[in-house]
């Protein structure tokens, strides 16, 4: 409330870009107060979330963020034109980084945007997916999402260094969990980096293939692919555990379809 009148945080950064039109930081939180199909009006202009963060950049074109928002607003095949310059969703996150090389958000969209045999031209150095993750991660060990895509760009029995020490994909899964135990695509992940008859260590607790998913379905329980997934673990004589629940592989596809599975 300012006065006698309520704002949301959209409509904040909209008085902040009505008072001053040259405020880049402003334009780019607008940009980023927006989901991808709407717009927002500034006084009589009506802006998308993409033209937003163009216009932060138009003011600003060393402002990191908005790059990185900017690539993160495309898809891989997409592209858009900055001033006169055509720019891909990877170009947007190297630049990104070329203005700010401790954005570790940015350096992982980066990698995350590179095929296993591409390479990224960040200022005079070149970088591969793995090399984008490992930068993402000495400026944020903690990053969650940095530590799942290293995880995901290894094949067993392919380990990296991620400073002095080894990591195999497993244990790349495992540290993300370490970090955040409530995350549900870092389960499935570990889940699908496991076989069978192997388990993974997570803290002191070991857990098999199912156990992931199981996992899964408990901090979710109203993911139909979760549900899915463990039913398709099972036989149709075995049954998993979820919280303090048994389900069979028939209970489990039920639960699913409950969902809104349409996949099966």
């Amino acid at each position: 409330t300012v006065g006698t009148v309520k704002y949301t945080q959209q409509e904040c950064y909209v008085k902040a870009v009505e008072i001053d039109p040259t405020s880049s930081h402003a334009w780019h939180n607008l940009g980023a107060s927006l989901t991808p199909t709407e717009t927002v009006m500034v006084g009589t202009v009506k802006y998308t979330k993409q033209e937003c963060y163009l216009k932060a950049l138009a003011i600003d074109p060393t402002n990191s963020q908005a790059w990185y928002n900017l690539g993160v607003s495309l898809t891989p095949t997409e592209t858009i034109t900055v001033g006169t310059v055509k720019y891909t969703q990877q170009e947007c996150h190297a630049k990104a980084v070329e203005i700010d090389p401790t954005n570790s958000q940015a350096w992982n969209n980066l990698g995350a945007s590179l095929t296993p045999m591409e390479t990224a031209t960040v200022g005079t150095g070149k970088y591969t997916k793995q090399e984008c993750y490992l930068k993402a991660l000495e400026i944020d060990p903690t990053s969650v999402h940095a530590w799942n895509n290293l995880g995901a760009s290894l094949t067993p029995p392919d380990t990296v260094m991620v400073g002095t020490v080894k990591y195999t994909r497993q244990e790349c899964h495992a540290k993300a969990l370490a970090i955040d135990p409530t995350n549900l695509h870092t389960w499935y992940k570990l889940g699908v980096s496991l076989t069978p008859t192997e388990t993974a260590m997570v803290g002191t607790v070991k857990y098999t293939k199912q156990e992931c998913y199981a996992k899964a379905v408990e901090i979710n329980p109203t993911s139909s692919e979760a549900w899915y997934i463990l039913g398709a673990t099972l036989t149709p004589t075995e049954t998993a555990t979820v919280g303090t629940v048994k389900y069979t592989q028939q209970e489990c596809y039920v639960k699913a379809k409950e969902m809104g599975a349409t996949f099966f």
